[in-house]
């Protein structure tokens, strides 16, 4: 008598994507990775570039500005999350 086959397993989606550029035709790659909220994963908002009061990540591709600002997880806790696109 032959073995039973076990169950395949369910391959779970990844909690974690690349960053994208958020700049409208760009979608160039970042060295960071972010959940689908935004929320930088791990949170390395400190390695982002400042101009004034603002911190960004410069997109390899296109020059624009991908912003990055505090935000409130589901938990309420305190994040960083890459939150809007300006432009070069």
């Amino acid at each position: 008598m032959a073995p039973e086959a076990a169950p395949a397993k369910k391959k779970k989606a990844s909690d974690v994507d690349v960053l994208r550029c958020l700049g409208p035709g760009c979608r160039g790659m970042l060295a960071f990775e972010v959940t689908a909220e935004g929320i930088l994963n791990p949170d390395l908002h400190w390695m982002a570039r400042q101009d004034g009061a603002m911190r960004y990540f410069p997109c390899p591709t296109c020059h624009g500005r991908n912003v990055v600002e505090e935000v409130r997880d589901a938990k309420g806790a305190l994040r960083h999350a890459v939150t809007r696109f300006e432009p070069s």
